[in-house]
């Protein structure tokens, strides 16, 4: 009879802890951190291209939305002052991005590229196929599987 009692008693709590952990880890598992330069929280989410060494990262600092492309083994010297292209694949339209500079130095070995996003381009990118990095020395493609749009996904809604 007190099993049971306490059995009612304690059951719905438990559910409820279920629940929010449920819903915290479905979220898209975004991360957050606090900015160096400004303070302020960054969400963001990562999404790996190749390997470790090739990734994306959505991230959102209040109204900012930015796409970035980061490869820690790209053999580029340096990275001319010209606009780099990004080209997305997509279902639901497709588009580029646009950046003119990257923060690879001797210093920071990683070469990334930076670019911002528009509400539109956002919607568009819920259905991306391929992803294509045109540098001036090559090209990247990569074609995006169903596990890795799922990815997308989820690091999209870490921008709302």
């Amino acid at each position: 009879m007190k099993r049971q009692f306490y059995l009612n008693k304690i059951l719905p709590f438990f559910t409820a802890f279920l629940l929010i952990f449920v819903c915290f880890s479905a979220s898209g598992q975004c991360k957050e951190k606090i900015s160096e330069s400004n303070d302020q929280k960054v969400h963001y989410h990562e999404i790996p291209l190749k390997g470790k060494s090739e990734y994306l990262t959505l991230s959102r600092t209040g109204e900012e939305r930015l796409f970035s492309y980061h490869n820690t083994d790209l053999d580029l010297v340096f990275h001319a002052r010209m606009f780099t292209e990004i080209r997305f694949i997509s279902s639901t339209g497709n588009f580029s991005l646009f950046t003119t500079s990257s923060d690879r130095s001797r210093w920071f070995t990683a070469f990334t590229l930076t670019s911002p996003l528009t509400p539109k381009e956002i919607l568009k990118m819920r259905g991306t196929e391929k992803i294509e990095i045109i540098l001036p020395e090559e090209k990247r493609i990569f074609i995006v599987s169903a596990s890795s749009n799922n990815l997308i996904r989820k690091a999209l809604g870490c921008l709302k």
